[in-house]
């Protein structure tokens, strides 16, 4: 049940047209929804207002009667014969006569209260009085409005571009500096490699050099001993 369906059932349920099963149903509903009880609580007190409202009689009764006519039977022959002539007797002729008479007054309308009638792609139109004039091209404040728009735009524009060229920049300074600092790792490792030859280098040079003296030393000592 939506609440649609209960606003339909409020009268239904003050005149005691509904069964049991739904009279429950709808107020459970309603004890749900507290803006659904106080409407229905309003619509309770107003009918209870109706209901003691005093219920007043007239004092005299309404009495309607057909006017007296005081015509003449050569009167009433005289409107018969005209009637006879000027209105068709045959039924398509009746009806013909009753769409020209529409007419007639729709255009004597239109021409006393200036009736205009457009017909354009919405549909057709129909209007009284002296039509509103169109407007057309922009008004100074309009032009002001969409050069502010456009002033705006602009700024957001340049201002997002100059955000995106800093970004952009910031990114490829930390790329340099992250190869920069690549390059002297890269730098330092290869001089400690080379130093690390080097000094192996020397001391594998050293220590030939430490055997070839101590091995002339020795023939020079075995030399001078065996003469």
């Amino acid at each position: 049940m939506t609440k649609d369906d209960a606003r339909t059932l409020f009268m239904d349920y003050l005149y005691g047209e509904l069964d049991a099963e739904q009279i429950r149903s709808l107020e459970t509903f309603i004890n749900k929804h507290d803006d659904l009880k106080q409407e229905f609580e309003e619509l309770k007190e107003t009918r209870s207002l109706l209901q003691h409202l005093p219920v007043q009689s007239p004092a005299e009764q309404l009495v309607i009667m057909e006017p007296e006519t005081e015509s003449t039977p050569a009167a009433k022959s005289l409107w018969s014969n005209l009637s006879s002539l000027l209105l068709p007797q045959s039924g398509f002729g009746r009806t013909g006569f009753a769409i020209a008479s529409f007419i007639f007054l729709f255009f004597l309308m239109g021409a006393f209260t200036d009736m205009n009638i457009s017909v354009s792609d919405d549909g057709f139109k129909m209007t009284f009085g002296d039509p509103s004039p169109v407007q057309t091209g922009y008004t100074a404040a309009q032009v002001e409005m969409i050069i502010n728009q456009v002033q705006q735009e602009n700024a957001q524009l340049i201002n997002e571009y100059v955000l995106a060229s800093q970004e952009q920049q910031e990114l490829q300074f930390q790329q340099t500096l992250a190869t920069f600092a690549n390059y002297i790792d890269d730098q330092r490792e290869s001089d400690i490699e080379l130093f690390n030859y080097s000094l192996s280098s020397l001391e594998e040079t050293t220590y030939n050099r430490f055997r070839q003296t101590d091995q002339v030393l020795g023939e020079i000592i075995q030399t001078v001993s065996t003469n």
